[in-house]
């Protein structure tokens, strides 16, 4: 492995963003072994790179989009015998799954039937009133405890108000078709997901009771990704949460997720290479040619640790690593063990495929990656 990653540097330079759809396909497979009745939607904010589209899109994945660019970027990367009944594809296939819309994508939403979610009256009325076709999927406020990315305090209904909100949907003649909710990414704390399937479970025998047309059960994301140093069993955590969703739902309810994280994290590698060293506050600063406002951004929008890792062997001591810009903000670790380096060596990251290029930055006027693909 890091024969070929050094020799992928060489040949492209660095910094090298490298990933893998051999392993976006086994880990696609791996949800679909685990959680049987779950259907895919892939977040795509997590890495929106059409070649990724692709390659989940002929797994038969769906998708879930934030925004009316990112519902472009579906609908360009699909090919286009997929959309010769693109209102098909579009109802199947793609959910709208920010709960807040402006006014102009309601509104370039009208051509087709589009399922969307909301949380709030005021976000009701205006989806009546610029999309009043669309197909409503209703969001529960749930536990985020523990989860790196704590979610509801920006999205969700409690569950006690949820009732009242349908109700109102239905009295404006608009159709709640489903139920949604979100546990936090990279949710390790399984607790999060039985608290939100009871809470989705009640309110769907309320919505039963009074003969609405609920057909569908959005179980969110936060689906754990393998970082280096995790103690996450997907196998386990997926058979447990499985047996819950068969006790809770009847079959009859179609049950899907929007696993962002957890399909692309462990696909990419990043390479960078040491551009500068100094020796401050008793330990070795390696400057790399990448940082928080590059591929690693996700040290400050994603709350993730990321460990560099050397091609050189040594005794290794206590260092930092940190970025190119002239912010010092842009410190990606203070504490790395790494042998002694020099200008001009390299070194890499494992599990680097979510929420990295997809919120990197030219800032200071410091390039993106070079992307490399393999296996697509």
């Amino acid at each position: 492995m890091a024969k070929s990653l050094m020799s992928l540097a060489k040949r492209h330079g660095t910094p090298l963003l490298i990933i893998d759809h051999k392993v976006i396909r086994q880990k696609y497979l791996q949800f679909r072994k685990y959680l049987p009745r779950v259907g895919v939607y892939y977040a795509i904010k997590a890495n929106p790179l059409p070649e990724i589209i692709k390659t989940l899109h002929a797994l038969k994945s769906g998708f879930d989009v934030a925004s009316q660019e990112e519902f472009e970027m579906v609908m360009k990367a699909v090919p286009g015998s997929a959309l010769k009944k693109k209102n098909d594809f579009v109802y199947n296939d793609i959910i709208l799954a920010n709960t807040i819309k402006p006014v102009e994508t309601l509104k370039k939403m009208i051509p087709y039937r589009t399922l969307m979610t909301f949380d709030n009256i005021e976000e009701l009325k205006k989806i009546k009133k610029y999309c009043p076709n669309a197909g409503l999927i209703i969001r529960l406020r749930v536990p985020n405890i523990g989860s790196m990315v704590e979610l509801s305090s920006k999205f969700g209904i409690e569950p006690s108000d949820a009732m009242q909100l349908m109700d109102a949907a239905v009295g404006m003649g608009m159709d709640v078709e489903g139920i949604s909710f979100h546990v936090g990414s990279q949710c390790v704390n399984i607790e999060n997901y039985m608290t939100a399937f009871n809470a989705a479970a009640e309110l769907l025998k309320a919505a039963r009771a009074k003969v609405y047309n609920v057909r569908l059960v959005n179980i969110g994301g936060g689906f754990p990704a393998d970082y280096e140093g995790a103690d996450v069993s997907f196998p386990n955590f997926a058979k447990k949460l499985s047996k819950e969703i068969d006790r809770l739902f009847p079959q009859e309810i179609e049950i899907v997720a929007e696993p962002g994280r957890y399909l692309v994290a462990e696909a990419a590698k990043l390479v960078v290479k040491i551009i500068g060293k100094a020796y401050r506050d008793g330990k070795t600063y390696y400057y790399i040619n990448d940082g928080v406002y590059n591929t690693l951004s996700g040290v400050i929008f994603d709350h993730c640790v990321y460990h560099f890792h050397s091609f050189k062997k040594g005794k290794t001591s206590v260092s930092a690593v940190v970025g190119p810009t002239c912010d010092a903000l842009d410190s990606v670790s203070i504490s790395e063990n790494l042998p002694d380096l020099q200008i001009g060596d390299l070194l890499y990251v494992n599990d680097i495929g979510a929420y990295s290029n997809a919120s990197a930055t030219n800032f200071n006027g410091f390039s993106k990656a070079k992307i490399v693909h393999a296996n697509n």
